[in-house]
């Protein structure tokens, strides 16, 4: 690794290396004045200069760069962009159906429940009618 790319890192405790030997090693610390880590290699903490180190990666196994993490970041604030965008128009579809009549739309229905009883009502009455009739006839003929 150049002394650039070790300055353009992003330097965590327990981030993961690998020397040039391909020995892998826990971070413990980072002199950038030295531009050595301090990793936990081979069962005892050193100190590596960043010309023997090979690879850097994050403790969950991310690339370390600062231009990767905010290209990450880029995306994630993309996606949570394109969330909010729609979550926002979601919101206008709901109020859009909250804000219709609906008291309008019972009262219609309350109506149409008035006439069918009346029509209902009128027409026991028609049946009552007849049975009257019936019964007034079958008294007639039984005398």
């Amino acid at each position: 690794m150049t002394e650039q790319e070790f300055q353009t890192q992003v330097w965590r405790p327990y981030d993961r290396i690998t020397t040039a030997d391909g020995v892998p090693g826990k971070v413990l610390g980072v002199s950038f004045s030295t531009k050595s880590v301090r990793a936990f290699i081979s069962g005892a903490p050193e100190w590596v200069k960043c010309e023997l180190i090979e690879a850097h990666t994050t403790g969950k196994g991310g690339d370390a760069d600062d231009a990767a993490i905010i290209e990450e970041l880029h995306g994630k604030v993309i996606k949570q962009a394109e969330e909010i965008t729609r979550l926002k128009s979601e919101k206008e579809k709901l109020t859009e159906k909250i804000s219709k009549n609906y008291m309008a739309d019972l009262l219609r229905s309350v109506n149409i429940i008035k006439e069918a009883l009346a029509e209902k009502k009128s027409k026991i009455a028609k049946i009552d009618e007849g049975l009257k009739i019936i019964a007034e006839v079958a008294g007639k003929v039984e005398e």
